[in-house]
């Protein structure tokens, strides 16, 4: 290396930068899990599952690399312009307004403060920060190849409306007067409010688009297992229907603040597993010549829930669903071996290595959910207590909802 032109970004700078990358990825984990029930279309809703997953690595190697030259290593950017831009992401006036701001302005700009970023750097002192940067580059860049023609596909359909280009125009201006996601760009003055902003308010029931024909189904009892073929029609096309589990999921990460990172890593993971579980049943489903998007839909499975508080929900699906699950599934993996069905077999064996980390991360997370909620009973109570909610009402299909 030529030594006069060696970078020379020092380890305060540096610290700095790694902290805004970090908050504007952590910021949006929260913003997409917040809106994850509300996204309709089902591509990018899926997408959105799997920004919260990928996110969640990207934060967790910056947060290694940070607890090394900062403490705490979590930090609020000392920048109000970049807060204000995280802040007002979340109230975009419709999920495709979100997709152009974060895919279209903020992912973007991530990637060009990054690329600046791994020649600036000290590359051998620095190396730790240079590997996680390549990485989350990768990832990011991958993002951007598969979200494009997703914006470019609902423009050509007519579904961006204006209040959506102009939420994007709004972020961009955002972004400028924070100087870029780095800060060191020529900054315009603050713009004012957007005429586009709407108050975001937490979901409490599940969108789908218009492709799905029937919404709000009551689970309809399934052919015995021994009606092999037919059985196993109506086994993957409920794995089709996973997407519920993940916004419960998100629907928990939205609602709980204050919790360790870890529960936030742990939760992203979980998240995007139920995300792979339906896209699971969507691939069995097309191999068979079937439309998935026929499905039942049991969107009022979310609505249920969502009159709970978090832990609750939380406890309903990893002690409810996914502890009492592992019965059936292993009885599956074995009709599967039987009928020569490696394909099915190897679905529902990846299926129940995910559920038991999900077990895992109940077990784990429960009890401080608990104290975060300053609930008094401890966790054998409190998990006897929402089992017997999840077998009188999930179990038996008599859901009740209040009339609000």
């Amino acid at each position: 290396m030529n030594p006069a032109a060696a970078p020379d970004l020092d380890i305060d700078a540096n610290r700095v930068l790694l902290n805004r990358y970090r908050h504007v990825l952590h910021e949006a984990m929260r913003v997409f899990a917040g809106w994850l029930p509300r996204i309709a279309r089902f591509e990018l809703k899926c997408e959105a599952g799997r920004t919260i997953w990928e996110n969640s690595l990207h934060v967790n190697a910056l947060y290694l690399r940070l607890r090394e030259i900062q403490s705490p290593a979590f930090q609020a950017p000392d920048d109000a312009a970049l807060l204000r831009l995280t802040a007002e992401l979340i109230h975009a006036p419709d999920e495709q307004g979100l997709a152009r701001a974060y895919y279209g302005v903020v992912a973007p700009g991530l990637i060009a403060a990054l690329e600046s970023h791994e020649v600036t750097t000290i590359p051998n002192s620095d190396l730790p920060s240079v590997r996680a940067l390549k990485h989350i580059l990768l990832d990011l860049r991958a993002e951007q190849g598969r979200v494009r023609p997703l914006l470019a596909e609902a423009e050509t359909a007519g579904r961006v409306t204006d209040a959506a280009y102009a939420w994007e125009t709004h972020i961009a201006r955002l972004l400028s007067a924070a100087g870029g996601i780095a800060g060191g760009g020529s900054r315009i003055d603050p713009p004012g409010a957007s005429a586009s902003r709407v108050e975001f308010t937490p979901p409490r029931e599940a969108a789908r688009d218009e492709r799905f024909t029937t919404l709000g189904a009551d689970l309809a009892a399934m052919p015995p297992e021994d009606e092999h073929a037919a059985h196993t029609e109506e086994e993957f096309e409920r794995y089709s229907t996973e997407v519920l589990a993940a916004e419960t999921v998100a629907v928990v990460m939205y609602h709980v603040r204050g919790m360790p990172w870890e529960f936030q890593l742990d939760a992203a993971r979980h998240l995007h597993d139920e995300i792979r579980h339906a896209l699971m049943g969507y691939e069995w489903m097309r191999r068979r010549g079937m439309d998935p998007f026929r499905s039942p839909q049991y969107t009022h499975i979310l609505k249920w829930r969502c009159q709970f508080p978090p832990a609750v929900q939380y406890c309903l699906l990893t002690m409810g669903n996914e502890v009492h699950a592992f019965p059936y599934r292993h009885r599956r993996v074995e009709a599967h071996q039987r009928a020569g069905d490696r394909l099915s077999e190897q679905f529902v064996r990846y299926d129940i290595a995910d559920e038991t980390q999900h077990v895992r991360f109940g077990h784990r997370w429960l009890p401080e959910l608990l104290k975060q909620s300053g609930d008094s009973r401890n966790v054998e109570e409190f998990t006897a207590d929402c089992l017997r909610v999840w077998e009188q009402e999930y179990r038996t299909g008599r859901l009740t909802l209040n009339v609000e």
